[in-house]
C-alpha cells in the first residue's frame, strides 16, 4: 500500500471520527432542558444577540404558548432565540459554526414538530379534551411531515423539551400529543369515570365504550387504568386547586426517566390501590419537590434511598409519579402538604416531615 493511500486512509478515519462526534453532541444539544438550552446559545454567540431576543426570566418554562385568532391558531414562543436563524459567515471558528449549526437545527425541528401538531391535533388544541388526541406515532409523524435530518431518534430527544402552554392555559409537553392506541382508550375511560355519578366496574364501562364505538376487552380496560392509574371508582376531590395542573401519570421505572424533564418543581407518588387516612382514603403515599425533577425521581432507584418508609412502598407496589413546574418548588410543596393534611388528616404516609 502506498503512502498517499495510506495517507487518504487516515485522513477518512479522522473525517469519520468527528462526524461521529458531532453526531453525539448534537444528541446532546437535542436534550438540553429550555433554560440550559438557552444558556448554551448564550455562550456560543457571547450575547451577541441578545437585543434581539425576549428578556430572559425564570419563569418561561415554556417553549411557546398557542392562542387563536379569527378560528386560526396560532404560536408564540417564549423566547426569540428559540426561533432565530443565527448568521454562521461572519464566524471564523469551527467550533462556533458548528454549535450554530447544531442551535439553528434544533431551532428548526422544534418549530416544525410544533406547526404541524398544531394543524394534526386542531381538535385537542380548540377542545384542551384528552380523548380528542388523535393516534400518532413518531413514524408516521415523520411520514406525514418529513424533514431533513429529523428521524425517529432525534424526534424522540427533542420531544421532551417541548413543553407548551395551550388553550387552557394548561402547560403540556408535546410528548404527550404522540400515543397509543392503549392510551387513547384510558383516555376515554377516565372521561366516562370523571363523568359518571356513580362508581363503576369494567363491565359497565365496556358497554359504555361500546356505545362509543370502541370494543376492547375487560382485561384491556384493566391494563388501560393502570397505564394512567385510574381508580376502579369515582375519586373524591383532590386536595390541590383544580387550575393547578399535574402530568399524566406514569409508571416509576427506568425507562419512563426520559419523559421527567430537568427542571423544578413538585412530583406526587402514588399507588394503585386506597390507603386509610384518618379522614378517608388516598392512592398518595408522597409529595415532594426539587430543583430537578429527573434526577430526583431517578434517585430512587440507587443503591441508598434514606426515607425507609417510602423504600417500601416503592418495594412492594406498582408505583405512578406525576408531576407539577414550578420555580418556587419548596413553599409549593409545604402547601401542598399542608393542604393533604387538612383534608385527610395527616401527611401522605411516606412523608416524614412537612407543612
Amino acid at each position: 500500500m502506498s503512502a498517499e493511500i495510506i495517507l487518504k486512509s487516515g485522513l477518512q478515519e479522522k473525517k469519520d471520527k468527528r462526524i461521529k462526534i458531532g453526531k453525539i453532541i448534537f444528541s446532546k444539544v437535542l436534550t438540553l432542558p429550555l433554560k440550559k438550552y438557552l444558556d448554551y446559545i448564550d455562550t456560543v454567540t457571547n450575547g451577541l444577540n441578545r437585543t434581539a431576543a425576549a428578556p430572559r426570566t425564570d419563569n418561561n418554562l415554556y417553549f411557546a404558548k398557542i392562542f387563536l385568532k379569527n378560528n386560526t391558531l396560532y404560536y408564540k414562543v417564549s423566547n426569540k432565540m428559540l426561533e432565530n436563524t443565527f448568521t454562521i459567515d461572519k464566524y471564523s471558528n469551527n467550533k462556533i459554526i458548528c454549535s450554530l449549526k447544531w442551535i439553528n437545527t434544533r431551532n428548526t425541528f422544534s418549530l416544525h414538530i410544533l406547526k404541524n401538531l398544531l394543524n394534526y391535533h386542531k381538535k385537542y388544541w380548540l377542545t384542551g379534551k384528552e380523548t380528542d388526541i388523535k393516534l400518532l406515532t413518531f413514524k408516521q409523524f415523520l411520514s406525514l411531515y418529513p424533514l431533513q435530518y429529523l428521524d425517529q431518534s432525534r424526534l424522540s430527544r427533542i420531544i421532551r423539551n417541548l413543553l407548551v402552554v395551550n388553550l387552557q392555559n394548561q402547560l403540556i409537553d408535546l410528548r404527550s400529543l404522540f400515543i397509543s392506541k392503549k392510551k387513547y382508550h384510558a383516555y376515554y375511560i377516565r372521561e366516562i369515570i370523571k363523568n359518571g355519578d356513580k362508581p363503576l366496574k369494567d363491565k359497565d364501562i365496556q358497554y359504555l365504550l361500546e356505545e362509543k364505538g370502541i370494543y376492547i376487552s375487560k382485561r384491556t380496560i384493566c391494563n388501560c387504568r393502570k397505564l394512567l392509574n385510574i381508580p376502579n371508582y369515582r375519586e373524591i376531590d383532590v386536595y390541590y386547586d383544580k387550575d393547578i395542573m399535574f402530568s399524566d401519570y406514569l409508571p416509576l421505572s427506568r425507562k419512563h426517566f426520559h419523559r421527567i424533564p430537568s427542571e423544578a418543581g413538585v412530583y406526587e407518588l402514588s399507588i394503585s390501590s386506597k390507603i386509610e387516612y384518618k379522614n378517608h382514603k388516598s392512592n398518595v403515599i408522597y409529595i415532594g419537590s426539587s430543583k430537578n425533577l429527573k434526577k430526583r425521581i431517578a434517585s430512587y432507584f440507587g443503591n441508598i434511598m434514606k426515607n425507609c418508609r417510602l423504600k417500601k412502598f416503592i418495594n412492594g407496589n406498582d408505583v405512578f409519579v406525576h408531576i407539577y413546574l414550578n420555580e418556587n418548588f419548596i413553599t409549593f410543596e409545604k402547601k401542598l402538604l399542608s393542604n393533604f393534611k387538612s383534608d385527610y388528616g395527616e401527611l401522605p404516609k411516606a412523608n416524614t416531615i412537612g407543612a
